[in-house]
């Protein structure tokens, strides 16, 4: 049954759960106290305030009402129910006659007016339909929830047809067009979505999110995960109170939902929004004295870092207290909560001494060294750190794995360089499922590249790729080898780039940043670095200095292995320029065709003059696609 509206005046106007008389004490933004219906000594009674008004629910007996029902029941259950709600409600000092108009009244002088009665509404309507639907208890209990805890925060169920919804406002009282006014994007998405309302300090809605039910909205799913049905502002901490002294920022909804629920004061949510001036201005006007900022780690930490520091400057500039906390890998509040409990955050938090800018420095600075340790010790003695190259194990066992850095390589005759970098993409697309590759092939047109890898494949030669051969088994190959190159980009583990205006050096770092946050174990090759576009790096006035700060840079910002490519001067046997590239790179490649017709690989290491690998390679008559010979 829906929820009735002539009940809502008097519950929200004129109730209380202070005016029962009852032991309360604050649990979260909530209050709770002892059942008097199943167990007195048991504090599992909660007052909760998520539709607008109080009600009571028990989640261990499952009893629940507004709090004219709770007096009917705790205080009048002798008496026939028509004589027990008039009890009730002589208690609460109304009749039933003057509730209609307190309810108009209401929303008219609070902040919000009409826009928080259809928003009210509309939570109250997705109150009732998620105690209707499976999908949604299935959802919860995935996530450690039931539905009773949920509906205490008004989570709610709305299946994406809005045409039952204007029904309901129908009966509510509501237009149809002022529904579609302040539900503006109502009609923004038609999955089945659960609801969450957003709460300003004053406790009226501002704003209800969607989340899709199903862990969908990924790239190719065309679905974002969290939507808003009603355009609101950003920067209104999710879960926000009054009197909040220090509160706890978290990134998620559910981490403040579930930390709220097992009793922790204070937890506000950024909606996954970078916490900003405006967020911190709403928490101060709500009595903030200081802030802990709870994050989850992220694979760039040198961009986590950077942000919390300018969150320590925002809490500086208004003179707040701050802390702040990163999470272990793979952990949320909501599963640290769930897992540990409240008292085990809290008592994180309680540790996490005060930042200022020095002694932030220093906090981030003891716990890489921790995590380094920690993470060096969890390897297994014989295994490789980095990327496999499986045509090159020796090399590989050489450099520990194809790690994170800036390598640099170039051969005699230049053209080997890019059947190299090309025979290293392939076998690590091949031997590292879970890596990505980006081959940028800037010294060709990327229709050249994608005939030098389908020849590799197949052991052809590029010729036989670009025409249809005498041969059908040669063309069953070259087939077959084209659908295995398709397949590794369908499956997001290569991407052939070529030469556009978007490389200029901040449009390259941002769209592999994009590419990073969506592929954590990306590799980049970059064949040409000699033609990569870096006019809007004009504060170094030597080009190869420009580029080679460049890739260092890509190298710093993104964390990944980065190879290039480019043409060097030779005085002998020595490499002698550019010299920026020699210098900066963390290793050397160089691969030479001797007299003899030999084809060798030559690795040194930065500035040690040492050279780390050096071996003959075997390479295809046909494709020249390159491995190392056996011993």
């Amino acid at each position: 049954m829906l929820i009735e509206e002539d009940k809502i005046g008097l519950s929200r106007i004129k109730t209380h759960p202070k005016r029962l008389g009852i032991p309360l004490r604050r649990w979260g933004r909530n209050l709770i106290s002892q059942c008097p219906f199943h167990a007195p000594e048991e504090s599992s009674l909660f007052f909760y305030d998520s539709l607008g008004y109080w009600r009571y629910r028990c989640l261990q007996c499952g009893n629940d009402g507004d709090l004219v029902e709770f007096l009917m029941r705790s205080r009048f259950n002798g008496l026939d129910e028509k004589t027990a709600r008039k009890e009730a409600l002589d208690f609460w000092g109304a009749s039933e006659a003057d509730l209609k108009s307190e309810e108009e009244n209401l929303h008219e002088k609070e902040i919000g007016g009409a826009k928080a009665r259809v928003l009210e509404c509309f939570v109250r309507y997705c109150h009732w339909a998620a105690s209707k639907s499976e999908s949604t208890a299935e959802f919860l209990k995935a996530r450690g929830w039931d539905l009773a805890q949920a509906q205490i925060y008004g989570l709610g169920y709305y299946s994406g047809d809005p045409e039952p919804f204007y029904s309901y406002c129908l009966l509510s009282g509501l237009e149809r067009h002022e529904v579609s006014f302040y539900l503006d994007n109502l009609d923004i998405s038609h999955e089945p979505r659960l609801t969450i309302p957003a709460r300003n300090s004053k406790g009226i809605v501002h704003s209800v999110y969607g989340r899709l039910l199903d862990n969908a909205g990924t790239p190719n799913s065309g679905e974002e995960p969290y939507i808003s049905y009603a355009s609101g502002p950003l920067d209104i901490p999710f879960n926000i109170q009054q009197d909040i002294d220090n509160p706890i920022v978290v990134e998620g909804f559910f981490d403040a939902l579930t930390a709220d629920l097992a009793g922790i004061p204070g937890v506000v949510s950024t909606m996954y929004q970078p916490f900003s001036r405006s967020h911190l201005y709403k928490l101060k006007s709500c009595g903030a004295e200081g802030i802990t900022l709870v994050l989850r780690k992220e694979t760039n930490r040198r961009n986590q870092e950077l942000h919390v520091r300018k969150c320590l400057e925002l809490a500086e500039s208004e003179a707040l207290k701050f802390k702040s906390i990163i999470l272990p890998a793979g952990e949320t509040v909501d599963t640290i909560v769930r897992a540990e409990g409240g008292d085990f955050l809290l008592n994180m938090i309680r540790n996490t001494e005060e930042d200022t800018m020095r002694t932030h420095r220093k906090s981030v600075l003891l716990q890489d060294i921790r995590e380094n340790f920690n993470t060096a010790m969890s390897r297994d003695a014989d295994s490789d750190v980095g990327f496999q190259l499986s045509n090159f194990p020796a090399l590989t066992h050489a450099l520990d794995g194809i790690q994170p850095g800036y390598y640099f390589l170039s051969s005699d005759p230049f053209g080997f360089k890019s059947y190299a970098l090309s025979s290293f993409a392939l076998d690590l697309v091949e031997g590292n499922p879970d890596a990505k590759v980006i081959y940028v092939a800037l010294d060709s047109p990327r229709r050249q590249a994608f005939d030098r890898l389908v020849a590799m494949i197949a052991g052809v030669s590029e010729a036989d790729v670009r025409k249809q051969n005498k041969d059908d088994s040669i063309n069953e190959k070259i087939h077959a080898a084209t659908q295995e190159l398709i397949g590794f980009v369908k499956s997001d583990r290569l991407e052939i780039w070529e030469d556009t205006d978007t490389f200029k050096f901040n449009l390259l770092l941002k769209e592999l940043q994009t590419e990073l946050s969506e592929k954590q174990k990306l590799i980049l090759i970059i064949d040409g670095m000699d033609h990569l576009r870096i006019s809007d790096r004009g504060d170094i006035p030597d080009l190869n200095e420009r580029r080679s700060s460049a890739a260092i840079d890509l190298y710093k910002e993104l964390d990944i292995p980065v190879f290039i490519s480019g043409s060097v001067t030779k005085d002998g046997d020595k490499l002698i320029g550019p010299r920026p590239y020699l210098r900066d790179a963390d290793a050397t490649f160089w691969i030479e065709r001797k007299e003899d017709g030999a084809l060798w690989l030559t690795v040194n290491l930065k500035n040690s003059g040492s050279t780390l690998y050096e071996a003959n390679l075997l390479f295809s008559d046909k494709s020249y696609r390159m491995k190392e010979k056996e011993p």
